[in-house]
This record gives C-alpha cells, sequence and structure tokens, in this order.
C-alpha cells in the first residue's frame, strides 16, 4: 500500500483525535456544565453583555453566559438542565445593612407591648400589668411615642406614680430611647453625677439640678436591651434566625451587611457559625463588630479580629466595623448642620471626636478592615467625609468608607461621594409616608430627606438595604418592597393616593434600584469581582422571577413572585418545592 493510500485511509480518525485532544484541553470536558438555565430574559447587570437567554454553571460559578446555542454545548449527561419560559432572572440581590440577629432575638422574647400608647391609656394600662403581674421583677414594655412629650420629653415621675416598688423600662417608637422609672434608673447606677457617654448623642435627659429625668437617649439603654435578650430560648432564637434568613433567601437575598448587634455579636454569631458549619445557611453574610459607645472605639479592632477567627466560615465572614456616629431626628440626637428647628442651641452629637476618627481609620488601613458608619445628620455625614479626606491625604488605601441612611445631607457634600469613593448606603423602604416623623425638629429639612437619585446623578455608588430591627418589620425586608417605594415614593397603604415623600423629583428608575441592590451592593462588600452580576468566573448566585419587575405596573411590584434563588450554583429557595409541602 502506498505512503499515500496509508495517509489517506488514517485521516479521519487522526482529525477526530486531535479535535477530542483539543477539547479536552481548550475547554471540552470543563464545559460540561453542572446546571444549564435556558429561555430566560436574565439582566446580568454586566455591562459587557447585559441581556442574555442562557447561563451554565459549573463548581458554583458562572462557567458561560450568553445565547441558547452556547449552553447547549455544554450539556452533558449528568446536567441539570432548566427551561425558563422567559422568566426575568437577576443577580443575586444584596441586603446593604439589616440587623437579623436583633430581630430574631427580639421574635424570641416575651417583650410586653403597650395596646395604646396615648399616654393616659399607657399609664392605666401600666397600672394594671404591674397588679396582675407581681412576679415579673423588671417591667419592660414597647412602646410610647415621643411626639407626645416634646422636647423636654417624659419623666420618671410619672412612672413612679404608677408603679414605684420595681424598675420600669418604655421603649420609644423611634427605638432609639427609653423612658425609666426610678427604680431603673437606680439600677443602672445613674444619677445626677453620672457622665452621659456621649453628649449630645448617647445621654440622660435632665432637669435644671442635673438630675435626671428618666428620659434616656441612644445607647445609654443598651445594658437593659441586652437584658430583654437574657431570656430568649437558645432553640427558639436559632429557629427564628434561619426562618428569617430564608425569608430573605424567598426574596431573592443571596448577600447582607449585618448592621450589628449591640453587645450580643457572640450570641448571634456562635448561632450563625453553626448553621454555616451545618450547610444551613441561606446567604453570604458578612459580620461586624458594633461600636455603639464611645469606649469601644479602642478594643474594636481586637473584637473584629477575634469575631473572624472565632466564627469565620463558608458563608460567614468579617471585614468590616460598625460606628453608630451620630442619631436619628426624631429625638433630636442626629449631628445636623443648623440646629433643630424646635430646640434652639442644640445641633445633636456624635459618638466620638472627628480626630479619634481620624486615627481610628489609620487602625483600619494598617489592618485592612472596612469601615461602615451610621449617619443621619448632615453634620455627622460632613464630619465622616472630611475625617476620611484627611485621611486618604495621607496615601491610606484602606479602609473603603459606607455611610448609610443618610437622611440629610448638604448639596455641597454630595459630590464627594465620588470624588472619595465613598458607598452611600440607603433604605429606600423608609422613602414612603411611614417614615416622615421629624417635621417638628428639622422643619423645612424634612422635606429634603434621602435624596437617593442625587447621588446617583452625581456619580456616587449607591446601595440599598432593608435595616429591620424587630418582627413586625420583617415583611419590610423584601427588597422588591424597597424597590416600590423607592420608585413612588409613597408606602404601600394607600397605593397611588398615599401621601408622597417630597422632593418628588427623587423618584428612583427601576434600574437605578435593580443595581443597588446588585452590582453596587457586592462593591460595597468589596466583592465586585465575584459577586453583583453574573459573569463568567463570579458565583452563581441569582434569582428567578415569577413576575417580571420591568413590565409590572409600579404599585405592584412589592408583590412580584420568585420562583428559585440560587447560592452558588445550588437553590437554597424553590417555590415548588415550597409549595409541594404546604
Amino acid at each position: 500500500m502506498s505512503a499515500s493510500r496509508m495517509r489517506s485511509n488514517h485521516f479521519p480518525a487522526i482529525y477526530l483525535f486531535a479535535c477530542t485532544l483539543i477539547a479536552i484541553f481548550s475547554s471540552g470536558c470543563e464545559q460540561r456544565a453542572d446546571r444549564v438555565l435556558l429561555g430566560g430574559d436574565i439582566y446580568t447587570m454586566d455591562t459587557a453583555q447585559p441581556r442574555v437567554t442562557a447561563v451554565a454553571v459549573k463548581d458554583g460559578k458562572f462557567s458561560y453566559v450568553g445565547d441558547e446555542a452556547g449552553a447547549r454545548r455544554r450539556i452533558g449527561p449528568e446536567t441539570d438542565v432548566i427551561t425558563l419560559d422567559g422568566s426575568l432572572v437577576l443577580p443575586g440581590l444584596i441586603d446593604g445593612h439589616t440587623h437579623p440577629g436583633i430581630l430574631a432575638l427580639f421574635a424570641s422574647t416575651d417583650l410586653v407591648e403597650v395596646p395604646d400608647p396615648e399616654p393616659q391609656a399607657l399609664l392605666q394600662w401600666l397600672r394594671s400589668y404591674a397588679d396582675t403581674h407581681p412576679q415579673v421583677p423588671f417591667i419592660i414594655a414597647s412602646y410610647w411615642r415621643t411626639a407626645d412629650f416634646g422636647i423636654e420629653g417624659p419623666d420618671k415621675a410619672m412612672l413612679d406614680q404608677v408603679v414605684s416598688d420595681r424598675p420600669v423600662a418604655l421603649m420609644d417608637d423611634s427605638g432609639h430611647s427609653m423612658w425609666l422609672n426610678s427604680k431603673a434608673l437606680a439600677l443602672m447606677g445613674v444619677s445626677a453625677d453620672s457622665p452621659d457617654p456621649a453628649p449630645g448623642l448617647a445621654y440622660y435627659q435632665r432637669r435644671e439640678n442635673n438630675e435626671p429625668t428618666g428620659w434616656i437617649k441612644e445607647f445609654t439603654f443598651a445594658s437593659i436591651q441586652e437584658r430583654i435578650f437574657e431570656g430568649a430560648d437558645p432553640a427558639v432564637f436559632e429557629s427564628n434566625l434561619e426562618n428569617f434568613l430564608h425569608y430573605l433567601s424567598s426574596k431573592g437575598v443571596t448577600s447582607l451587611y449585618d448592621g450589628g448587634n449591640l453587645g450580643l455579636h457572640d450570641k448571634v454569631y456562635g448561632v450563625l457559625a453553626k448553621l454555616d458549619r451545618e450547610n444551613r445557611l441561606p446567604l453570604r453574610y458578612e459580620g461586624t463588630y458594633h461600636v455603639h459607645l464611645p469606649e469601644q472605639i479602642d478594643s474594636a479592632i481586637a473584637e473584629i479580629k477575634r469575631l473572624r477567627a472565632t466564627y469565620s466560615g463558608t458563608h460567614l465572614t468579617f471585614n468590616a466595623v460598625k460606628i453608630h456616629f451620630d442619631g436619628v431626628h426624631e429625638i433630636r440626637t442626629s449631628a445636623v448642620l443648623d440646629e433643630f428647628e424646635d430646640d434652639p442651641g442644640n445641633q445633636g452629637g456624635t459618638l466620638i471626636e472627628q480626630s479619634r476618627l481620624i486615627e481610628f481609620i489609620g487602625e483600619l488601613h494598617r489592618e485592612k478592615l472596612d469601615l461602615h458608619m451610621h449617619v443621619v445628620g448632615d453634620r455627622a455625614t460632613r464630619l465622616a467625609l472630611d475625617a476620611y479626606e484627611a485621611a486618604r491625604n495621607k496615601g491610606w488605601d484602606y479602609p473603603q468608607l459606607t455611610l448609610c441612611h443618610l437622611e440629610l445631607v448638604d448639596d455641597a457634600d454630595i459630590p464627594r461621594f465620588r470624588e472619595l469613593g465613598v458607598i452611600a448606603n440607603f433604605t429606600p423602604h423608609w422613602f414612603g409616608d411611614l417614615y416622615q416623623g421629624a417635621e417638628s425638629s428639622l422643619g423645612e429639612r424634612n422635606n429634603h430627606k434621602m435624596r437617593a437619585r442625587t447621588f446617583i446623578e452625581s456619580g456616587a455608588v449607591v446601595t440599598f438595604s432593608s435595616d429591620v430591627v424587630v418582627p413586625e418589620e420583617l415583611k419590610r425586608a423584601n427588597p422588591f418592597l424597597g424597590m416600590q417605594i423607592g420608585i413612588n415614593r409613597q408606602d404601600l397603604e394607600g397605593g397611588p393616593n398615599a401621601k408622597v415623600m417630597q422632593p418628588i423629583t427623587e423618584r428612583l428608575e427601576l434600574q437605578q434600584l435593580v443595581e443597588g441592590y446588585t452590582i453596587n451592593g457586592a462593591r460595597q462588600l468589596r466583592k465586585a469581582d465575584e459577586l453583583g452580576s453574573i459573569a463568567v468566573g463570579k458565583a452563581a448566585d441569582l434569582v428567578v422571577l415569577k413576575d417580571n419587575i420591568f413590565s409590572r405596573e409600579m404599585y405592584e411590584i412589592h408583590s412580584a413572585k420568585i420562583a428559585k434563588t440560587m447560592l452558588g450554583g445550588d437553590f437554597v429557595f424553590d417555590d415548588q418545592l415550597v409549595n409541594s409541602l404546604k
């Protein structure tokens, strides 16, 4: 047989062998996906290809993002193939600031609820409750309305007249102050000689002779709030915490930042670490160390490192410290540039001085840790930005700074977020009438709050969050509820006729909200190369919706239904499975 004849006979086999080798070593075997999703309306939040119809997942990451033909080439005999039938798909949603631990602890206690907060009705109820519950050693109940008592607040004498034989502590409707009787003040060791932890912010309201009136503000009451949780059954707490996290997962949330747990870090993170070890954590959880009293700042670095070493796991991580820098407008503890409308001379206060904040930023820089700060008033925002600018001028590349809430911000400071690379975190479900309770303290300024659109148009990176703290707020942790209120600046009740939060020009576009809940959320967590968009090489976190929010009526976005939520390539929520178990 001639050499030419031999070459001709063997060419097909050689060619096939060569093609096989090329397929194996270039992509062939690796292309066989664990899971393929076909026929979707997939918003990737990746500017390189914003919208596709199919994705493939391998080893927990996106291995292909594109059209169906490309995805089908990655289907093997073991591949799970899911047909989406045009369903909307988004990257996994990121809640940039919330409180699962505190919410679950409140849900696990028998905190007494005041049936009617009207002052006289409240006092009558308290007398009756004390008479019928003589075995309760410390009466702690919620809530009373701050607006009923003016700038001087309630007085311990009113409570003493009703209950004088044991401590009483009543939480207010803002969650930022308490009303105590004399017994409770004595138990705390608070007297006329007691220094205020942070003047203007965390302090004891006083009479002219310096005697505390019983109205204590911000985290002066931390020890009492922690006392509320002492009786929480560990098993009940674990169940409540896991249930809340699964609720978030059922609404498409795949990552969150924990806004803090007062002094209860070990109680909360011990349970979360257990869930993580047992593969029961349905989302990525970024923990924190919560600085809420001035003396904590000196040990904050050591504490966040301790929490990281003790509790970190597959999905539980620790990379940022949270500082509760100022208070809230309702009780005039937010740090404002101009004095409060109804309280001349009062500009609120901050937890620490600016000079100490700059020093602390340097400590974070050396440890490569990030910083998350509660700022409500415009002066708090300016002080934080000034401190961060001073730190950056020293050449420090850490921390990344996130400022959350941002209810009142001076126009001059908004462009500085883009210039300094500061992340702006807003809570859009506050944009409705439900959270317009600062008319008396702010006056006209109350009509210029929470201007996320102006931040976005200035070029700032804006993220969104739920910041829920109590079980009654649980359903407001739904990101799609946040999106609806962010678009309309109206709360759910009343629909199109609900009061509009001013300025109406700050109504957001849906695309802006989706960006804030996805890729920008990943930027806040310093994980934009891993999360936040559907792109090859990133973690396969996504949500499949039954309802397309982009074509849904603007007052119905909150009720959009979720079909599936995927975390790292696995479905952690499946509506079909949930319904089949009912």
